[in-house]
């Protein structure tokens, strides 16, 4: 592990005494020492535990019967390209007209609409063009409203982008 180098170093003779003693050399071998940190990185590399994956929970429906819901239970959640956000509720057989929701507004404003519908189910559309932020952004007002979390996804087609260009003037 340790070895002693005994070489001499040359003598000067105009030196002083103390300067001229018989140098030792200490060398130490480093090869345990690798052998010490490869066990102890693969203790810890077997030891550890890895993040597990988050998943998000998806409740199916148990069989492939359509489940009818009023009309006045549905709210419309529209997503544009650019961020506009048009949310309108349903009434019997037909849609109200939609109305323009900020980010920062759209928790309390499905708070107020899950206040008045009990089993309000939301339908949200997003363009296919719009960052996939928006989406999570909604998701997250959704989430983080006290409300009954129920919702679906569904695409947007040329009759939701009409609907959410009456907003937009």
């Amino acid at each position: 592990m340790a070895n002693l180098d005994t070489s001499e170093q040359p003598r000067r003779t105009s030196k002083k005494r103390w300067q001229n003693r018989k140098r030792l050399g200490f060398k130490v071998d480093m090869t345990p020492y690798v052998d010490v940190i490869m066990l102890l990185m693969t203790f810890f590399i077997m030891t550890s535990t890895l993040n597990q994956p988050q998943v998000m929970q998806i409740n199916l429906p148990k069989d492939t019967a359509t489940v009818k819901i009023p009309m006045d239970n549905v709210v419309y959640i529209r997503v544009t390209d650019n961020g506009l956000i048009g949310v309108s509720s349903g009434k019997e057989e037909s849609e109200a007209p939609p109305v323009k929701v900020g980010f920062n507004e759209l928790k309390n404003y499905i708070e107020a609409l899950g206040q008045e519908k009990n089993d309000m189910v939301m339908i949200l559309k997003f363009d296919k063009k719009g960052k996939y932020s928006y989406m999570v952004d909604v998701i997250d007002e959704i989430n983080r409203a006290d409300v009954e979390k129920r919702y679906s996804f569904s695409k947007m087609d040329e009759k939701d982008m009409k609907i959410i260009e009456s907003i937009k003037n």
